[in-house]
Order: C-alpha cells, then sequence, then structure tokens
C-alpha cells in the first residue's frame, strides 16, 4: 500500500462532523431572547393581556417584589417576535405582551398540525408577576403549550382562550382576592384546571369545542358558586369534593352523554348530589351539551 496516499486520505466522516457542527451553530445563532423587567412604580392593581401564538408559555409568580413583572422571552422567527405594551393610569398598571403573527389562522387545522410543526418556529415566554399586586388576566394562547401556575398571584379575573393548545392551569394555595368570574374558553386543544376550590370565584364559564377540558375544584370553597358549562363536541371532566352539593340544570339531546354519578334526579332537566341537604357549600350549574360529554366525579 502506498504510505503516502494513505497519510493524504480524509475520513468522510472527518469532513461531515465539521460541517454538520458548523450548520448547527448558524441554526442555533438564529434564537433571539429578549427581556424585559418592569420595575414596580407604586402600582395598585394590574391588567394583564397576553397574545401568545406559537410555542410554550410558562407563568408564574415573582419571588422579587420590586417588580411588577420580569420576563425571559426567545423566538426563532421575526414574525413571532415578542411586543410589550406597558403603561400606568393613575394607580393601574396595564400591560400587554402579543406576538406579530397570533396564530389565529391555526385555530381551525387539524389536531395533526400540532404535533408537526417545526421546532425551529417555536418561541418560549417565561413570566414572573408581582405577588402583591392584584392582577386581572386575559391570556390568549394560539398554537403550543401552557404552564400557568398562579399560586401566591392574587387574581382578581382570569380569561383563558385556548385555541390548538395544551395547558395546564395550578392553583395550590388559597387566593387572596375574590374572582367575581373565570372564563375558560377550549378550541381543539386540552386544559386542565386544578385548585378551582382554592380560587375563591363566584362564577364560572367554561366553553368546550372539540377538544377537552378537565375542572378539579380541590380545595375548600369559601362560598357557593354558580357555573355555565358548554360543550360542543368535545368533552368536559369535573371533579368535586365530597362535601360539596352540586345542581345541575341540563339541556342536552340524545345524541350528548352526561355522566352524573351520586345524582338525583329532582325535576325534568335538574339534578342534584346525594349530599345536598348536608353540605355547606354549594355549586350551582347549567350544562349545555351538543353532541360531546360532561362527566361529573368525585373527590375524597
Amino acid at each position: 500500500m502506498d504510505t503516502k496516499h494513505q497519510k493524504n486520505h480524509v475520513s468522510p466522516t472527518r469532513v461531515v462532523f465539521p460541517l454538520l457542527l458548523f450548520f448547527g451553530m448558524l441554526l442555533a445563532s438564529d434564537a433571539q431572547t429578549v427581556r424585559h423587567d418592569i420595575p414596580l412604580k407604586g402600582e395598585k392593581q394590574l391588567d394583564v393581556e397576553i397574545e401568545f401564538g406559537l410555542g410554550r408559555l410558562f407563568l408564574k409568580s415573582l419571588p422579587d417584589n420590586n417588580f411588577v413583572m420580569k420576563s425571559q422571552m426567545t423566538y426563532y422567527d421575526k414574525e413571532l417576535k415578542p411586543n410589550l405594551e406597558y403603561k400606568i393610569l393613575g394607580s393601574r398598571g396595564r400591560l400587554h405582551l402579543y406576538t406579530n403573527d397570533k396564530g389565529k389562522d391555526k385555530h381551525f387545522n387539524f389536531r395533526h398540525e400540532k404535533d408537526s410543526y417545526n421546532d425551529s418556529k417555536r418561541s418560549v415566554w417565561e413570566l414572573g408577576f408581582n405577588k402583591n399586586i392584584p392582577t386581572a388576566f386575559d391570556i390568549e394562547m394560539g398554537l403550543g403549550d401552557g404552564e400557568m401556575d398562579f399560586t401566591d398571584i392574587r387574581v382578581t379575573d382570569l380569561s383563558l382562550e385556548c385555541g390548538l393548545s395544551d395547558v395546564n392551569v395550578e392553583f395550590n394555595k388559597r387566593n387572596k382576592e375574590e374572582v367575581k368570574n373565570i372564563n375558560i374558553e377550549t378550541g381543539l386543544g386540552n386544559v386542565t384546571v386544578r385548585g378551582l376550590g382554592l380560587l375563591n370565584m363566584e362564577r364560572f364559564d367554561v366553553e368546550c369545542g372539540l377538544g377537552s377540558t378537565i375542572l378539579e375544584f380541590n380545595g375548600d370553597l369559601l362560598r357557593d358558586a354558580k357555573g355555565r358549562i358548554s360543550v360542543g363536541l368535545g368533552s368536559v371532566s369535573v371533579e368535586m369534593p365530597d362535601n360539596v352539593g352540586v345542581e345541575i340544570q341540563a339541556e342536552n339531546s340524545f345524541l350528548s352523554s352526561l355522566n352524573l354519578r351520586g345524582f338525583d334526579r329532582i325535576d325534568n332537566d335538574i339534578y342534584r348530589s346525594g349530599n345536598w341537604k348536608t353540605a355547606k357549600k354549594r355549586v350551582y350549574i347549567t350544562v349545555e351539551v351538543g353532541l360531546g360529554s360532561v362527566d361529573f366525579d368525585w373527590i375524597d
């Protein structure tokens, strides 16, 4: 064998690997990260509007009480560049976070598109909010995933609209504020809300289109509550503590499924839980079901 030829031979692997590494670095360099920290300037209330187009959204309480909000937002596509508007009116702060492309056109696409969208097009938002300011949230999710932990945040109002998103919402401690109304709208995604009994709410309104919604009322209710659940082709599961009395006024068709374990029929469309007379707290719910399903279960 020609020794000289052998020394000059370059392995294809030694060529390909540096090229892959080079192009990988180019792709990684496309990521842009912006940080927006809003110092506290005496705000006593806060309104937050979030319009999130595509990617992953993380929300939690902020340990540093010197700020209204701290955030870190990463994006790969200029169409998903985050925008922030903040102004103070009197003692009330108003915050608007949004992307250039809100992803609304994707709401009506088929479910498989969620699993096939390009990771390089995703954005990641990490948001932390002050624990001492009573805050109202209006959140719209387009396509992606959300992890929202409202524990320790003083929530006064919550509106959550999910298009083609999988979202988990948690309340792990008693909310220090009274919530007049909570609105949850699910399109083609899956939404789970845990700790509704800790939210200290007066009323809830849930709409589920083609996706699924899970409502866990764990936590001791401080007051009676009223609510409405509307289902199209999707499914809603409700888990209620067994010491809470529930009355349901049902509007359903023969094509729908309404599973009420532990309920007695009082009238044509009225059902009450077996513990109704002894329960100290009660929840009154109007249920409207098209072709979907609503299931009630009990938590010990």
